[in-house]
């Protein structure tokens, strides 16, 4: 019986640490550096990635993303590839307050798409 409530609760704490380990934006942020991964979250109108991978490691992949932030760790270019092609870009503007201001889709052969981010609360 203590074998199997062993068992269970270090299951336990591996999907936790599996859990916090999926969600992790990269620990070290540098302007202007990009970074990558399999997998992504959307936050609002933003899409920044979950947990970073090295580019050898992610180009295996079907689909990966590739994010660049700027000195306050926001995302500011966001980009989807599927089988090592562009599929998309986003790029975000944000204005002096923090608050996104915007965000720019371009697809390859066709028009940018500006989607304005909603007021943000209070205002």
């Amino acid at each position: 019986m203590r074998v199997i409530a062993v068992l269970l609760l270090l299951g336990s704490f591996i999907s936790l640490v599996d859990a916090r380990r999926a969600h992790a934006r990269p620990e070290s942020i540098r302007p202007g550096v990009s970074y990558y991964s399999d997998d992504f979250v959307a936050v609002g109108l933003v899409h920044d990635l979950v947990a970073e991978k090295n580019y050898e490691e992610v180009f295996q992949f079907y689909s990966y993303y590739e994010a660049i932030y700027d000195e306050r760790g926001r995302v500011v270019v966001f980009k989807e590839y599927r089988r090592g092609e562009l599929i998309r870009t986003e790029e975000y503007r944000y204005h002096s307050s923090g608050d996104l201001l915007e965000r720019r889709t371009l697809r390859p052969g066709k028009p940018a798409e500006i989607t304005p981010a909603p007021a943000p609360a209070g205002d």
